[in-house]
């Protein structure tokens, strides 16, 4: 059986941000630990973020996000279709 390897496998995901910087999101093997972790690269600086706290992440890019909307909708700085 074939181990899985996440740096070879899987495509990153390519995103831009509001200011047009470049953002990769991509599963990796971290050899030190020796296990798959998730990769984010923002314009030039990278984390690596444990599988077991990346729900925790999500949770709190969720509700960041869901907050400043709420807000962006009551200050009447509604987001345009398509950002």
């Amino acid at each position: 059986m074939t181990a899985f390897d996440a740096s070879q496998n899987t495509k990153p995901m390519n995103f831009v941000d509001t200011e047009g910087r470049s953002v990769t999101l991509r599963p990796i093997h971290d050899a030190g630990l020796g296990r798959n972790v998730v990769e984010l690269a923002v314009h030039g600086a990278t984390v690596r973020l444990s599988n077991a706290t990346v729900s925790k992440f999500v949770d709190g890019m969720t509700w960041a996000a869901f907050l400043g909307e709420i807000e962006n909708v009551a200050t009447g700085n509604h987001t345009p279709a398509g950002a």
